[in-house]
């Protein structure tokens, strides 16, 4: 694993380096942001590991560079001695993967870098789904799906400032995070949406026209007959937990040719399998287009899949969404999956 580290001081970097090269990783170092972008320019890194306070450009700008210019993008932790929410919650913004408090565990650090790494390796897959024939049901709303990770906080902000109340879909959001972060992104997105956001619970009634958001460390999946929420302690799926896959099936369970995905900025390729579960089942299945996310791995994947029946930019998803739930025409009987 080849690493960029940067950090300015000197007795901390020692720390840090020994660890990382006693795990076999290929360390870089940088003493301050502006080092590192020029470090980064001329290397091809799978990691980059940076503290927030540094002279001359600090940790955030760092990353925000690095998101947006590198053509290959690595995984990246961001180690600070800040440990505020809202600061937490900017050096997330910034396009930071994990972040990890000084004084900091190295063993930590070396796990979370192979998580990180395992998830941008994973290659490309074929998904064999086989389509059952459909039943009727009396479900009368849509169960839209949406998966993001890396940049989703902002592109979700975007999406639902600009959808109106929908009360003909019940929307269940998995964005990759500690529950930390997902609880303080609740309250940003409850100001932002014109819709209620709540957190998913055990044995939660799924209801149209609201947004309930993963828990952190947690899986949150829809039962197919009581329709109420389940969270769910099974290990991690694609290196995440929550992930996307174990709701988008079981949305394709409960919902059949009403299921609706919707895969966002992130890296790897969490939403995929799930995504075509929902195709299998004759859901509609969207992508972000690649070109405007943060990160473009997960739409991307789903692209390359030949599994999305569209692929919006940004700026059109919350039109293109709208248009899909608030079609008269979309309001009779829903066709569901039954095992």
């Amino acid at each position: 694993m080849k690493v960029l580290f940067c950090e300015d001081d000197v007795t901390f970097r020692l720390l840090v380096l020994r660890s990382l090269k006693k795990a076999g990783c290929t360390v870089t170092e940088a003493r301050n942001g502006e080092e590192a972008i020029q470090r980064f320019k001329e290397g091809d890194f799978d990691a980059v590991v940076t503290d927030w306070m540094m002279p001359k450009v600090d940790g955030i700008e760092l990353i925000r560079t690095i998101r947006a210019k590198a053509d290959r993008q690595p995984f990246i932790v961001m180690v600070t001695a800040i440990s505020s929410a809202e600061g937490k919650q900017m050096a997330m913004d910034s396009g930071a993967d994990a972040i990890l408090p000084k004084p900091i565990d190295p063993e930590e650090l070396v796990a979370a870098l192979r998580s990180g790494t395992e998830v941008i390796s994973q290659g490309r897959q074929t998904v064999q789904i086989i389509a059952r024939a459909p039943q009727r049901t009396k479900k009368r709303f849509f169960g839209v799906g949406i998966a993001s990770s890396t940049g989703g906080p902002q592109t979700l902000l975007k999406l639902f400032k600009d959808i109106p109340a929908i009360d003909s879909a019940a929307f269940m959001l998995v964005q990759h995070g500690p529950a930390w972060m997902l609880e303080s992104f609740a309250d940003r997105l409850r100001a932002t949406a014109s819709m209620p956001v709540v957190i998913g619970k055990e044995g939660m009634e799924l209801q149209p026209g609201r947004i309930h958001l993963s828990p952190g460390d947690r899986h949150m999946i829809v039962d197919p007959v009581s329709q109420q929420l389940r969270i769910i302690d099974d290990p991690p799926e694609n290196f995440c937990k929550p992930a996307a896959d174990p709701l988008f099936r079981s949305i394709a369970a409960a919902f059949g040719s009403g299921s609706i995905g919707i895969v966002l900025t992130g890296m790897g390729r969490d939403g995929s399998i799930g995504a075509g579960f929902i195709r299998a089942a004759g859901g509609t299945v969207i992508a972000q287009d690649p070109t405007t996310a943060i990160l473009p791995t997960m739409p991307q994947s789903i692209v390359d899949l030949k599994i999305a029946t569209r692929i919006v930019p940004l700026d059109g998803l919350a039109k293109e969404l709208s248009s899909l739930l608030l079609t008269p025409a979309s309001r009779p009987s829903l066709t569901v999956m039954q095992n």
